[in-house]
């Protein structure tokens, strides 16, 4: 049974503190246990979503194969629209400025694309391995194994349109998606169901915008009315608290974790039954891998490695493409307006299995919306195990190790990979790009390089991050028509921004 605690703790403090056990005492676990709080307010980063949305959503009267524009919200334009879509000939880019996400707090976010495949198809597959062919390789001798990651937009600095209908952005993020999408194998990972997920947490080197704990100092921690609720970090006034100050809000929500497991998947389709019936809106964060060691974005196989997934009722089916391990964070994020009613801000209940205490938006309704749940003690929020950037060096296969203190935690890696100055003939030009990770290994080994210089993973332990990346290696090796054997230049990250992130085992 979990334990709850609001108010002062040993220390003085003011906050709020969940345990997992109720053998551990709330108010006088050392904060530096991480493992075994649930939540708990004094942590300096509370990991929030500032966005999930669904990409594509817009019908497009008239004919798809001249190129059309359309900007959102209604009545704006290629100056200060948030949301944009240029469209025709069957494929279709979508714009979105940072002013599209109104709670975010940085200019480059950690940020995911969930692709699903064509066809109507219900089945995220941007994770899976698969030989690239560009159609230049004589017989197929050439090309590279890239996880659909690789085929996901970036977000941009400094971008220009290649018309002018797309405007320019200080920042933001794009899509490519194929509007006639019926079969899968013309637009691998373009298909037009995405989802995209935008962390209040940066995705470049500019440092987390959170304000640590203070000593106590007898300010106004809580706030609750009819509106709104809110919570300080110790010692600021939540009356003039800024976002970085605060733990969280009604409207800024603590990351819920619904379901967490590392579990075997056999080849083919299987399931894991979470007991939960699962919302639209949900995101799941899954490493594929095999043997012991545990690799994001996927292991750095040849070719088909790794699963589908999609949501059915309470379920996760996978479809792997050969055994492996499936170690994954399911998150919920509703950002639908409030409900109407009075429950009060507390609500505690049996669920049929345990005890459980819920913070609530003001005034909910009975029963309360996804929405409505700030807290519910069976979904632990998000830890921050490990943060930072670093440079990528020049060489093959150059290893970053990053040490964390993982005791008693359930560890997952994110991060992001920052590009230089490019260009591209159909959607324009940018000063940097931040882009998903992903593995691309090419098919013939060039001068002992297996990996293309694009090429990055990283194999988490219980208290490392060893990333391998391999800046300075070729984009591609083939031979040609006439039967000579030709290299390609690489588009390397030059930098690396990584989250470790944790809840307790």
């Amino acid at each position: 049974m979990v334990r709850t605690m609001i108010g002062p703790d040993s220390t003085g403090a003011g906050c709020i503190k969940i345990t997992k056990n109720n053998a551990d005492n709330p108010r006088t676990t050392p904060d530096s246990q991480r493992s075994k709080f649930l939540y708990n307010s004094k942590f300096t980063i509370q990991a929030s979503v500032a966005d999930m949305e669904k990409c594509n959503q817009v019908s497009r009267p008239g004919s798809l194969d001249s190129a059309q524009y359309y900007y959102h919200p209604s009545g704006s334009n290629s100056s200060n629209y948030q949301k944009a879509e240029g469209s025709g000939g069957g494929s279709s880019t979508w714009l979105y400025r940072n002013s599209a996400f109104p709670t975010l707090r940085y200019n480059v976010p950690l940020f995911d694309w969930k692709q699903k495949k064509g066809g109507g198809s219900n089945r995220y597959n941007q994770m899976m391995v698969h030989w690239k062919d560009s159609g230049k390789y004589y017989q197929g001798r050439g090309g590279y194994y890239e996880v659909g990651n690789a085929r996901q937009g970036g977000w941009l600095k400094d971008y220009d349109g290649v018309v002018s209908q797309y405007g320019s952005m200080a920042y933001g993020t794009y899509a490519d998606i194929t509007v006639n999408d019926d079969i899968d194998a013309f637009n691998k990972f373009q298909s037009r169901d995405k989802r995209l997920v935008v962390w209040n947490l940066p995705g470049d080197s500019t440092a987390v915008d959170e304000a640590p704990a203070l000593a106590p100092n007898g300010k106004k921690t809580f706030k609750i009315n009819p509106s709104f609720m809110k919570i300080a970090k110790p010692g600021y006034d939540v009356e003039t608290a800024t976002a970085a100050q605060l733990a969280f809000d009604s409207s800024r929500i603590p990351v819920k974790v619904i379901k967490a497991a590392d579990i075997a998947l056999p080849s083919g389709v299987s399931y894991y039954e979470t007991g939960i019936t699962l919302p639209d809106m949900v995101a799941l964060d899954v490493h594929f891998y095999s043997g012991s060691t545990i690799m994001y974005p996927t292991n750095p196989a040849d070719l088909d490695f790794g699963a589908e997934y999609w949501f059915d009722g309470s379920r996760i089916y996978f479809d792997a493409s050969q055994s492996m391990r499936a170690r994954f964070m399911l998150y919920l994020e509703d950002n639908s307006a409030p409900t109407s009613g009075s429950y009060k801000v507390w609500r505690q209940f049996n669920d049929g299995t345990q005890d459980v205490v819920q913070f609530l938006r003001p005034g909910a309704a009975n029963p309360p919306s996804w929405a409505d749940i700030i807290i519910d003690t069976r979904w632990p929020a998000v830890q921050i195990l490990a943060e930072g950037y670093f440079t990528v060096n020049s060489g093959n296969d150059v290893i970053t190790d990053v040490p964390f203190d993982g005791a008693g935690m359930f560890p997952m890696v994110k991060y992001i990979t920052t590009h230089g100055a490019g260009s591209r003939s159909n959607l324009g030009s940018w000063a940097n790009i931040y882009k998903l990770p992903f593995i691309k290994r090419l098919k013939y080994t060039y001068s002992g390089q297996s990996h293309a210089g694009e090429s990055s993973y990283c194999e988490l332990t219980a208290n490392n991050a060893r990333f391998h990346t391999f800046r300075g290696n070729v984009g591609d090796y083939y031979q040609d028509d006439s039967l000579d054997w030709q290299t390609d230049g690489a588009y390397p990250p030059v930098g690396i921004r990584y989250f470790i992130f944790g809840i307790p085992a």
